[in-house]
């Protein structure tokens, strides 16, 4: 029943957390069309990102990398909403620029992260104090992997 539950938790959110190295919430349609929204406001030097590359890093790969066993097998619980902020926020560094939208609700995002760390076993449950979820909505080149991390 649990189970059922969490599934039906995700249908009607339609985000869910997966691991591809890094463990990331992709957002739901609403998300998807706020950030649309956002990006058309967006300088022309600012290259669009696909729809399919919007995602928030709640877990780098690097911090990932001695769980990588152990998170295969773990079922993720429902990740929290993503809660965008609506203005833009500007990054430059080391000679990449890219645009991306903060989530409101970091303390949430934190919170999930300890749960996460926690069922991995990880003496560390806050591996990233630092970090400020967001989503990337442009950069200089168009590729996801360029943006400012």
């Amino acid at each position: 029943m649990k189970k059922l539950m969490s599934e039906w938790r995700n249908f009607l959110t339609e985000s869910s957390a997966h691991y591809s190295g890094i463990l990331k919430i992709k957002p739901d349609h609403t998300n998807n069309s706020e950030l649309k929204t956002l990006q058309a406001m967006l300088p022309e030097e600012a290259i669009r990102l696909p729809e399919k590359d919007f995602h928030v890093t709640l877990i780098h790969q690097s911090i990932l990398k001695p769980f990588h066993k152990q998170i295969k097998e773990i079922e993720f619980p429902p990740p929290p909403p993503i809660i965008l902020d609506d203005e833009v926020w500007e990054r430059e560094s080391l000679g990449k620029k890219s645009w991306a939208v903060k989530l409101i609700n970091q303390e949430e995002m934190q919170k999930y992260v300890k749960e996460v760390m926690e069922s991995l076993g990880s003496q560390n449950v806050n591996p990233e104090p630092e970090r400020r979820f967001h989503i990337s909505l442009a950069n200089l080149t168009g590729d996801p992997h360029d943006s400012v991390r």
